[in-house]
């Protein structure tokens, strides 16, 4: 598959929290036709302050959802959708990976009505874990529905404590740079204006380049991050809980397909 935004017609960008989309794929969706954006949680984090600071959690994540779709307006034919449980509600920022079957389906019932050409999410880089969890549930839906997948890097830590932004953990063939024009600066700089309740996170991207390639499949087993540096600065949550419901997850999800098939 040629993997030039030229060739996608209606491409579903599946991200994990408001901003996420912005950060890493504001050229590619101006390039499309038609798209859609999905969000994973509901980017409110608890004991970061933000509900002390808005007055609840659900204050906070309504503002970065309405920041989502102000953003989301100033590109063309692009349209905004959530995840959710079958009770109707949003999945937690930070615990998705403790809801991948219900966070399935949903994905999985989005991307069947929308019929993207492609679907485009997070690379896995032990950056943050709802980024992962993401990249788990697109490669198991794209597979489900047999829709191409592409993934893209937003930030890791190296060995030496460094942080990367934009780039793959480790480089493969078929990585495709899109180089933004001018124009398409302005727009990807008016959507990060937006986003006023992660100013500070957002002020540290503004690349001319964003970075795709096709979804990589990895060795999870082989993985060694020890804990995840951006999201669990109080609680420290290990890895090994992530990759433990990853496995879990792929169990179930083979044996229904085995039984289904």
């Amino acid at each position: 598959m040629n993997f030039s935004p030229k060739h996608f017609r209606r491409i579903l960008v599946f991200a994990a929290h408001p901003d996420d989309e912005t950060i890493a794929c504001s050229g590619l969706l101006q390039r499309s036709r038609e798209s859609l954006v999905v969000l994973a949680v509901d980017g409110a984090p608890p004991h970061y302050g933000f509900a002390e600071q808005f007055g609840s959690l659900q204050r906070y994540s309504e503002e970065r959802f309405r920041e989502a779709a102000r953003a989301l307006q100033l590109i063309p034919r692009c349209s905004l959708r959530r995840l959710s449980r079958q009770d109707g509600t949003w999945l937690v920022d930070q615990h998705l990976f403790l809801d991948l079957p219900e966070a399935f389906a949903s994905l999985r019932q989005v991307v069947r009505e929308f019929s993207p050409d492609v679907l485009v999410s997070h690379a896995l880089e032990g950056g943050h874990i709802d980024h992962d969890a993401c990249h788990v549930l697109a490669r198991q839906v794209g597979k489900a529905l047999a829709v191409p997948i592409v993934e893209f890097p937003l930030y890791w830590r190296d060995k030496n404590g460094h942080d990367v932004f934009q780039r793959f953990r480790d480089s493969h063939h078929g990585e495709f740079a899109l180089e933004l024009s001018e124009e398409e600066l302005v727009v990807k700089d008016k959507m990060l204006s937006e986003y006023q309740t992660q100013r500070e996170l957002t002020s540290v991207f503004r690349s001319a380049i964003e970075r795709f390639r096709p979804m990589l499949a990895p060795d999870c087993t082989k993985l060694a991050w020890s804990k995840y540096p951006f999201e669990n600065r109080r609680g420290q949550l290990k890895a090994a809980l992530f990759f433990r419901s990853v496995a879990d997850f792929h169990q179930s999800a083979s044996l229904h397909a085995a039984t289904s098939g």
